[in-house]
């Protein structure tokens, strides 16, 4: 079953959200494991650094795509409203037009 454009829309941000919250709950694992974990309590601080700088930037960049294929998708449909926008108030100008003439002509 084909979605709507607007159910698209929806379920592109929902999924963006969803990856958002995964991230989150990731780095709260991550955290969790480093300050409570015996493992994580023998690791040099350079390497928890290291691990937890790639954690960010490889969610920070996740983020960024999303977010950039969103902002895209948003911008694509405010120009497609505008234009219908124009077209509407085109055809308007030109109904209206054509009532004014016709009414000129019968007068």
């Amino acid at each position: 079953m084909e979605l709507s454009p607007m159910q698209q829309r929806a379920h592109r941000v929902t999924w963006f959200l969803t990856v958002q919250l995964v991230a989150l709950i990731g780095w709260i694992i991550v955290q969790s494991f480093f300050s409570l974990s015996p493992l994580g309590q023998s690791l040099r601080f350079t390497t928890t650094i290291v691990v937890e700088a790639i954690w960010w930037i490889a969610t920070l960049v996740i983020m960024f795509m999303l977010f950039k294929r969103e902002y895209n998708s948003f911008v694509k449909a405010a120009l497609d409203l505008e234009q219908a926008d124009r077209k509407l108030r085109d055809t308007t100008n030109n109904i209206l037009l054509g009532l004014r003439n016709q009414k000129e002509q019968e007068g």
